[in-house]
């Protein structure tokens, strides 16, 4: 009587644990980047229920607008 073993199976059950990645220098960028946007957008709203001068205004927009792109270019690069 032979075993097969599955190949996706992911429990251990051959004796072998699965492999995770760790954090890499990657992950890291794309969640500052992601923070960075997120904290740009909701100061932009802030700045805009309050009234915040125009420098405050678009100040927020270029952070926003520059985090947002470099996510796009990331993602696309990540993509070749």
């Amino acid at each position: 009587m032979t075993t097969t073993t599955d190949p996706y199976r992911f429990d251990g059950a051959d004796g072998t644990e699965p492999v995770r990645p760790g954090v890499t220098p990657n992950s890291v960028v794309r969640t500052v980047l992601w923070l960075v946007l997120v904290i740009s957008t909701v100061g932009n709203m802030v700045a805009s229920y309050g009234a915040a001068s125009l420098q405050v205004h678009l100040v927020c927009g270029a952070v926003t607008a520059l985090a947002a792109t470099a996510l796009v270019v990331r993602h696309l690069r990540g993509r070749r």
